[in-house]
């Protein structure tokens, strides 16, 4: 008879179990019916017509979500510095991905002739005046029903090439981006500026702020939370690009702050 009873017990504890396991589920984007479509595009031109010519080239690989509903989501997300520079923001015409990057490829391009063609003239360095842009777009799961957007940007001019990450985050649910006054409460600025600085001290072995200063990082500008950011499951991560908060030889500087940490500064 006990043993029945601790059998019945032991089912009821695994049903729970499986309850609440099943409650803390995040559906995923399959399950949510989520189809992305991936955008292919390149470009370019000469300076000029000469046979030796300089030229630019543009190379353009963005994801999109091919959902009919999700249209608006699209357009934002071109409009927020995933394509740049921001030629879409002069105008408030809905455009499909296709039609807004060969746009953007083509004002790069005519500006690309524009301003180089007296540069070239002047100076005569043909491999200053070659240059190329490249872009990169993935899609990640964030937190809840929320996607990560992260398009990695590589400009290049001669030689020297430069590339940064632009991150945004989807709210499914809303079907818009999120920005850091819709996940914080008023006033939060100082309190995520103290969290990063805790973290990014902990992350870089510095006991104090003073150490950190001296290691070369907020030198010339006051800690703050970043609008370039990835919501994840468990922690919000800060993305600074290369020579933002830090001297450029560190590179793209990344800090992970815990939910738990900043739980009091968070919108409910």
């Amino acid at each position: 008879m006990y043993g029945m009873r601790y059998s019945i017990l032991t089912l009821f504890i695994l049903a729970l179990c499986l309850v609440a396991a099943g409650c803390r589920h995040k559906p995923t984007m399959r399950e949510m019916g989520i189809v992305l479509d991936t955008l292919q595009a390149k470009g370019g031109t000469p300076l000029s017509d000469s046979v030796s010519t300089p030229r630019c080239d543009v190379d353009i690989q963005l994801v999109t979500l091919a959902n009919k509903e999700y249209a608006p989501v699209n357009d934002s997300l071109l409009r927020s510095g995933i394509l740049s520079p921001e030629y879409l923001s002069l105008t408030d015409t809905t455009l499909t991905p296709q039609v807004a990057v060969d746009s953007f490829i083509k004002r790069y391009c005519d500006d690309y002739r524009t301003f180089y063609t007296g540069l070239y003239g002047e100076e005569g360095d043909a491999e200053a005046a070659s240059i190329g842009y490249l872009l990169r777009t993935s899609i990640e799961e964030g937190k809840d029903s929320i996607l990560c957007y992260k398009g990695v940007i590589t400009t290049r001019q001669g030689a020297i090439s430069t590339t940064y990450t632009v991150c945004r985050n989807i709210d499914l649910a809303h079907k818009r981006l999120l920005t850091l006054d819709d996940l914080f409460v008023h006033g939060a600025e100082r309190g995520l500026s103290e969290a990063i600085t805790r973290q990014l001290m902990r992350q870089t072995a510095n006991k104090t702020e003073t150490q950190l200063r001296e290691a070369g990082y907020f030198i010339n500008v006051e800690p703050y939370p970043t609008s370039n950011f990835i919501l994840g499951d468990r922690s919000v991560t800060f993305v600074y690009v290369t020579g933002e908060i830090a001297d450029r030889e560190k590179g793209e500087i990344q800090v992970e702050v815990k939910y738990s940490d900043i739980k009091h500064l968070m919108r409910q």
